[in-house]
């Protein structure tokens, strides 16, 4: 919660959410999922609380999350499987995408996921559009110097190792670029972004909250040249 004076009170709390999560996921079908509705309906709750005192914080370093609007900025438990050959009805974990441009916005934004024994959370830009891919790129180009700066300052080195996501990073350099480009590397990636992993005893902790809040803030220099690309 925040005051009117924009001080952050109480603690959120995620106990029990994981918990509901592993239940689901062994048991993915509407009828069970139906007749625990109230169980579902108590862990998003305390999803949302988590979220909202999240982008109350952060609105401390990043004031261009002013007018998100908590509750929408986490993701339906629902999966679509109109075109999906696994025909499980529930995602087994919840995800919280917070931008400026909302959850589905085509920006730089943070991301908490939440799922037993597999929850992360971080920043950058994932499934953009090839035009929007290619502005990161240029962005990155031109600015290669700033990027290496920022993630090599000692929060991110502390956070996040220093680097982006490996797994994203193409063998092939992207066309359009001069071949003797000192940091071709930073241009080989599918998508940018930085992570840390948490534990189950991590998220389920009375100072999870705070240690996301403050591991978020540490990649806001890297959101931010994200975003300043894409609107360039």
């Amino acid at each position: 919660m925040k005051k009117d004076d924009g001080t952050i009170t109480g603690t959120p709390d995620l106990s029990g959410v994981l918990d509901f999560l592993k239940a689901l996921s062994a048991n993915n079908d509407r009828d069970w999922f139906n007749a625990r509705k109230d169980e579902y309906l108590q862990a998003k709750a305390k999803v949302e609380a988590f979220t909202a005192w999240l982008v109350a914080g952060m609105l401390k370093f990043d004031k261009e999350l002013a007018l998100v609007d908590p509750r929408k900025c986490m993701y339906r438990i629902y999966r679509d499987i109109r075109f999906s050959n696994d025909k499980r009805p529930y995602k087994d974990f919840m995800g919280i995408f917070i931008s400026k441009e909302g959850r589905h916005g085509a920006c730089s934004g943070y991301y908490i996921h939440l799922q037993p024994g597999r929850s992360w959370y971080g920043a950058g830009v994932y499934g953009l559009p090839p035009e929007k891919q290619k502005k990161v790129r240029d962005g990155i180009y031109f600015q290669s110097e700033t990027l290496k700066k920022i993630l090599s300052s000692t929060a991110m080195k502390r956070v996040y190792g220093g680097k982006m996501d490996e797994s994203a990073r193409m063998k092939v350099a992207p066309k359009g670029y001069a071949k003797d480009f000192p940091d071709m590397d930073l241009l080989k990636y599918r998508y940018y972004f930085v992570s840390a992993q948490a534990s189950d005893k991590q998220v389920s902790s009375a100072g999870f909250a705070r240690k996301v809040l403050d591991d978020l803030e540490a990649a806001w220099p890297f959101n931010e040249f994200l975003n300043e690309a894409l609107d360039f």
